[in-house]
């Protein structure tokens, strides 16, 4: 997945701009996702949360 993908699909709150990833709602700043992106999903390392395996 680009960074650009990756991006596009994580929720940015209207209100303050930060991207909410994860259950804690911890708002990420561009600089903060982009090391997410980094550290996670380019070395593979991303878990997808399945509901009833799906």
């Amino acid at each position: 997945m680009s960074w650009e993908e990756f991006q596009a699909n994580v929720y940015r709150d209207p209100g303050c701009g930060l991207y909410i990833l994860g259950s804690d709602g911890r708002g990420l700043n561009d600089a903060e996702l982009r090391v997410v992106y980094q550290r996670y999903v380019q070395t593979g390392a991303l878990v997808v949360d399945r509901s009833d395996g799906r």
